[in-house]
C-alpha cells in the first residue's frame, strides 16, 4: 500500500552548468567531476517512487533539472499520478517551449534565483558570464505565462547583501510576486567561500530589516525565508511581513529528498543517507527507528532554551556538513 508524502525535492542530477560559490549541495565541494545526467535512471526511479508513494508535491531539482533530456516527461509522470510539480531551475536553459511544456502539463511553479539587480555581482556568485541575463529573460517569460506561480529567490551572502533592497524592487517589477529570501547557508561549495560570503549576526539581522521594511510597504508580495534559522539570530517576531519556516524533524509531516539513484535523505541540504528505493519502499525508511533516532536529538547547547520548541537548533542539515553529526546546532551560531 503507497503511503501518504505530503512534499518531495527530486534531485534528477547532479549535474550544473553553474559554478555558484554558495552552493550548498554536499556532492558539489569541486573535488570531483559531477556524473552526466542519466535521464532513464531517473525516469525509473520515479516511477518507482511514485509506486510507493502517493506524493502531495513534487519539486523537481538538482543540480539543474534543465540538462535532463526529457524532463517534461518526468513532470508529465508525476501530474499523472495526481503531484503538484514545481520546477527549480537556475533560468539559463529555460527555453519558451520548455515553459509552455510545462504550462500545458500543469506545473504549478517554476522557482528561478535572481541574486543582484547588478548583472556582475549575480554572475561572479553564480560563476558563469551572462547568467543574470538569461535568468532575468526567463523570470519575464515564467511571469507572463504562470502568473503567481512565478517565484524569484534570493540568496544572501556577503557580496550582494549591500544591494539587497535594490534587488527586491527590481524582482518586484518584473512582475513577480513571490520571493524567497534565504540566507547563506553553509554546504558544499559554500565551505570553500565561508569567509568571503558569510554575514555577521548584525549584518544578516540589517538584512532581513531591509526586506521586513520591503515586505511591509509592498503588501501585494509574498515573501518567504525557506532557511529554517536559529531564533536566537533571526526570531520571526522582528519581522512579522515575512513568513519563516521551520524545521520539522519529524520524518512522517517533513518533505524529504530523494534522487535519482534512489538514495533517500533528510533535505537536499543533507549528506546522509537513510536508505534506497531500490533496496526498500519509502514508507520503511521514513519509519525506520534507527532514522528517527538521529533526527530526534536535540543539540546540547539547545536544551535549556526557551526557543527550541519553535526553533529546534536552526538548520541542522547544515551541521551535518560542517560537523558531520545533525547533534549539534547550525553552524551559524559561530559566527560573530
Amino acid at each position: 500500500m503507497p503511503v501518504q508524502i505530503g512534499h518531495i525535492v527530486f534531485e534528477l542530477t547532479q549535474a550544473c552548468n553553474q559554478q555558484c560559490r554558495f552552493c550548498y549541495n554536499y556532492w558539489r565541494d569541486g573535488s570531483t567531476p559531477l556524473p552526466p545526467p542519466d535521464p532513464r535512471r531517473a525516469k525509473r526511479t520515479l516511477r518507482r517512487l511514485l509506486r510507493q508513494a502517493k506524493v502531495g508535491s513534487i519539486s523537481f531539482s538538482g543540480g539543474e533539472p534543465m540538462l535532463l533530456r526529457g524532463v517534461h516527461d518526468l513532470a508529465l509522470t508525476a501530474r499523472f499520478k495526481g503531484s503538484e510539480v514545481h520546477i527549480l531551475t537556475n533560468g539559463t536553459l529555460l527555453t519558451e517551449d520548455h515553459i509552455e511544456n510545462f504550462k500545458s502539463i500543469g506545473v504549478g511553479a517554476v522557482q528561478i534565483p535572481l541574486l543582484s539587480a547588478d548583472p556582475a555581482v549575480h554572475d561572479a556568485l553564480t560563476g558563469l558570464p551572462g547568467s543574470w541575463e538569461k535568468a532575468v529573460e526567463a523570470t519575464r517569460k515564467v511571469v507572463r505565462a504562470f502568473g503567481d506561480g512565478a517565484c524569484t529567490v534570493l540568496v544572501v551572502t556577503k557580496a550582494n547583501a549591500p544591494g539587497v533592497p535594490q534587488t527586491l524592487s527590481f524582482i518586484r517589477d518584473l512582475g513577480v510576486r513571490r520571493i524567497m529570501v534565504n540566507r547563506f547557508n553553509l554546504g558544499g561549495m559554500g565551505l570553500r567561500h565561508r569567509e568571503e560570503l558569510s554575514l555577521d549576526k548584525a549584518s544578516l539581522r540589517k538584512v532581513f530589516d531591509e526586506v521586513e521594511a520591503f515586505a511591509a510597504a509592498c503588501p501585494e508580495m509574498h515573501v518567504v525565508s525557506g532557511v529554517c534559522t536559529p531564533l536566537c539570530v533571526l526570531d520571526p517576531v522582528r519581522y512579522p511581513h515575512i513568513l519563516f519556516t521551520a524545521c520539522n524533524t519529524d520524518l512522517s509531516r517533513r518533505p524529504v529528498t530523494v534522487n535519482d539513484r534512489g538514495d533517500v535523505r533528510f533535505c537536499n541540504h543533507s549528506p546522509h543517507v537513510m536508505g534506497n528505493l531500490y533496496d526498500r519502499p519509502i514508507g520503511e525508511i521514513l519509519a525506520d527507528p534507527e532514522a528517527q533516532e538521529r533526527y530526534s536529538v536535540v543539540p546540547e547547547a539547545c536544551r535549556d532554551c526557551a526557543l527550541l520548541p519553535r526553533c529546534n537548533g536552526g538548520c541542522r542539515a547544515a551541521s551535518e556538513q560542517v560537523f558531520g553529526t545533525f547533534a549539534a546546532p547550525d553552524p551559524v551560531l559561530e559566527e560573530k
